[in-house]
């Protein structure tokens, strides 16, 4: 799970389809917002002249607020981080690191995992194994 720390408090970041709806109500349609937050253009994916705008910024601490908040709930804590106080507790120098922890949360949310249905019945450990080791389970 990708957390940050925001002066000396470990903030885990969670992102969920909740998440991802706050995040385009509030930032954008998700492929507007994701440019948004990494600072791109959308309209020319390379043109990253909009990285430490004010777009940029206000897109981060959103993202951060949002993800941030969804961690301390789901860790039975206060979800009581604002705008204002995230932005309040970075340095300029600290906005990439954020980007990238934004970004593997988010990246994380969207990996598929879907459990594996328990077989009923003896199991042969050994084969089980050795499917494991080939990637070749499930």
């Amino acid at each position: 799970m990708a957390s940050i720390t925001l002066k000396g408090r470990e903030i885990p970041l969670v992102y969920t389809v909740y998440e991802m709806k706050q995040i385009q109500e509030e930032i954008g349609p998700l492929g507007k917002a994701i440019d948004t937050i990494l600072g791109r253009n959308p309209e020319n994916k390379e043109d990253m002249s909009r990285f430490g705008g004010a777009d940029q910024i206000g897109a981060v601490a959103k993202a951060i607020r949002i993800l941030g908040n969804a961690g301390l709930e789901e860790a039975g804590q206060e979800p009581d981080l604002t705008d204002k106080q995230v932005m309040r507790a970075l340095k300029p120098s600290d906005l990439l690191m954020m980007i990238n922890s934004c970004m593997d949360a988010m990246n994380a949310g969207m990996a598929s995992e879907i459990p594996e249905k328990e077989e009923e019945g003896p199991v042969d450990v050994t084969l089980e194994e050795m499917k494991k080791k080939d990637g070749k389970a499930g």
